[in-house]
């Protein structure tokens, strides 16, 4: 399998890289048993701390964190975040539902790269986006988190990629990079609020455990780009959209190609891992995140555990599941962005953690 080279620009900078996300979100409606894409802002005070509470002109709410440096700190700050928006003036009981899509929106997770104080540079964003690109379908099984689309239980991990992957998320050939918005990696020029940035558009809306995991991938691979260390991974473009739509069909359980060899996500996770030991050794890794690490290694992430709940509730109430299921995700994340951990979630959905869903 012949590989295309990766670019390099030569990067002479001590400044930490910095990774902030914007992520969109549909809206439980915990009193009245739904799921909608009612806009809710919370009643809080402006923060100091950079996080803003924003309206998306295509899914309703979306959350914009600060820039960060260290994962566990995103981890606490954003479930901190997104638990603001239960005080939001809307009566009754609202809470933020961070998945792909529902009903017939999608919803995202974007991820802003960049040096702390000055962004990125034109070049090194082209640099570090060739670095990222050949790894996007493991990303995407990671983070896949769609399962259900116009109200059905599907057999696929990420629908919001599958069905508007093309129009919101356009791949685009290692080496390339421009300004075009719905493109799934970009060059992101300053703002107001934030320095030129590399944006990454690939991944689903998601929990903060997931989030957070992704967060984790790119900060390793940032390091390692910015070390100069040698890719681990390159593909050929036809392999990479192999897999690409591999990734977004089967989420966690996907084949992807290490070099000219298929493996398992779990499989994937340990060659990146192994490959980037000194950059993996030197981040402060949330047990959230090492036990997302461990569910990809048995094949299941966030869109295998709504799946299996939504089947169990299917069959035991037939047309009336997505009612039941509107308050089990209001538990379940009321749990989690409380302080509760990832298997605390699991728990209130339902699932068995300790047998890794199978009693789903």
């Amino acid at each position: 399998m012949e590989t295309k080279s990766t670019y390099y620009v030569l990067v002479e900078e001590e400044e930490p890289i910095t990774i902030g996300v914007e992520i969109e979100f549909y809206t439980i409606l915990g009193s009245e048993g739904k799921i909608s894409r009612r806009v809710i802002i919370p009643d809080a005070k402006p923060s100091k701390t950079g996080e803003r509470f924003t309206v998306d002109k295509s899914i309703g709410t979306e959350y914009v964190s600060k820039p960060f440096e260290n994962v566990r700190e995103a981890l606490q700050t954003i479930s901190a975040g997104l638990m603001k928006y239960a005080d939001s003036p809307i009566a009754g009981n609202v809470l933020p539902l961070p998945v792909g899509g529902w009903n017939d929106r999608f919803a995202g997770t974007h991820f802003h790269l960049g040096f702390k104080d000055r962004g990125l540079s034109r070049e090194e964003a082209g640099s570090l986006a060739s670095y990222i690109h050949d790894h996007i379908p493991f990303i995407i099984a990671v983070s896949a988190n769609s399962p259900v689309w116009r109200r059905r239980i599907t057999p696929y991990s990420s629908n919001r990629l599958l069905r508007g992957g093309g129009k919101y998320c356009i791949p685009v050939a290692k080496g390339e990079l421009n300004q075009n918005h719905y493109r799934e990696m970009n060059f992101n020029p300053e703002n107001k609020h934030k320095p030129s940035t590399l944006e990454l558009r690939v991944c689903d809306s998601n929990i903060p455990p997931y989030v957070c995991t992704v967060m984790t991938i790119l900060r390793i691979l940032a390091l390692a780009w910015r070390n100069g260390r040698y890719p681990c991974n390159e593909l050929t473009h036809e392999a990479y959209l192999e897999t690409r739509a591999e990734a977004a069909r089967r989420g966690a359980a996907a084949r992807l190609y290490w070099k000219e060899n298929h493996v398992t996500v779990g499989e994937y996770l340990t060659l990146l891992l192994d490959s980037y030991c000194e950059e993996a050794g030197t981040l402060d890794i949330p047990k959230d995140v090492v036990e997302v690490f461990n569910l990809l290694e048995a094949k299941l992430n966030n869109a295998e555990a709504l799946r299996h709940t939504a089947v169990k509730l299917q069959r035991r109430f037939g047309e009336n599941w997505e009612g039941k299921m509107a308050f089990k995700l209001a538990s379940a994340l009321k749990t989690l962005l409380k302080g509760g951990s990832l298997r605390d979630y699991h728990e209130a959905l339902g699932l068995g953690v300790s047998s890794r869903f199978k009693n789903a």
